[in-house]
């Protein structure tokens, strides 16, 4: 049983292989930060190696009939399938591009998969996560739906323009979290990582003329959490997360709307 699952895995690792040129040729003409103007839209939060959520939320899509879908990163690390929902997206947004987004999250970096589980899943094979980190450093890092609303893994980094954000400096929009102390202060996470206020995201939200921000990045017990009253949304698409018996969630964006979804391990 065992050396079956790892028989699969290696195939798994070997058809990802293969796919990654061809990605790459698709993240890479792409910005920073994309502007997505087609509506409706699925949103969906963090992944983390559950293939039977991405597949319950693939099927979802299809029931909704919703052709364009946002991920906010996150797809490795923590669960025991990352390879086959890396493997899953990327021939989703290889076969549609125009239509599927794919955002960077903080555990799409090589220091991360080393210490939460995915290179221990792939067999601790250094090169295969070097290649990939290729990938990693093209994806986009956040998007503009519909000229008013700004999503993102993590959060933002004060109240500049968003013209300013590059991949290569990518950090805090993948690791910054809300908070309700004012300014940017300090986080749990690290000395690196800050968190933002609610005056941090007026003035952000002001300076770009936007709406609100969605972001994903945060294990919340409904799947969701509205912040800075309905300034910010938190969405979070892994139900049990490493045993913590949370619901998942994920959002449908359309005229400018938010409709929430919930669902836990039982509907999938």
């Amino acid at each position: 049983m065992v050396s079956g699952k790892i028989s699969t895995k290696i195939t798994t690792k070997k058809e990802l292989l293969l796919l990654l040129p061809k990605i790459d040729s698709i993240f890479e003409p792409e910005p920073a930060v994309l502007r997505i103007d087609t509506e409706p839209i699925m949103l969906i939060g963090d992944i983390h190696g559950d293939l039977q959520a991405l597949n319950f939320l693939i099927r979802m899509r299809e029931g909704i009939n919703c052709k364009n879908i946002l991920f906010l990163g996150d797809y490795v690390d923590r669960g025991l399938q990352g390879t086959e929902v890396l493997l899953r997206l990327f021939q989703l947004k290889i076969e549609d591009p125009e239509h599927v987004f794919l955002l960077r999250g903080n555990h799409e970096s090589v220091e991360m998969n080393i210490y939460y589980g995915f290179f221990e899943e792939i067999g601790s094979d250094k090169e295969f996560l070097l290649r990939l980190s290729q990938t990693y450093d093209k994806m986009p890092i956040a998007a503009v739906l519909s000229r008013h609303t700004f999503c993102v893994h993590g959060g933002i980094n004060g109240t500049g323009s968003i013209d300013a954000i590059r991949k290569e400096e990518s950090f805090p929009y993948l690791w910054n979290d809300p908070s309700k102390r004012p300014g940017l202060t300090t986080s749990t996470r690290g000395s690196t990582v800050k968190e933002f206020g609610p005056d941090i995201v007026d003035g952000f939200l002001r300076t770009n003329n936007l709406k609100r921000i969605i972001r994903g990045h945060t294990a919340l017990e409904k799947g969701y959490k509205w912040w800075f009253e309905g300034k910010l949304l938190s969405l979070f698409s892994c139900p049990d997360y490493v045993g913590l018996g949370n619901a998942g969630a994920f959002a449908l964006f359309e005229k400018g709307e938010l409709k929430m979804f919930v669902f836990g391990n039982h509907q999938q």
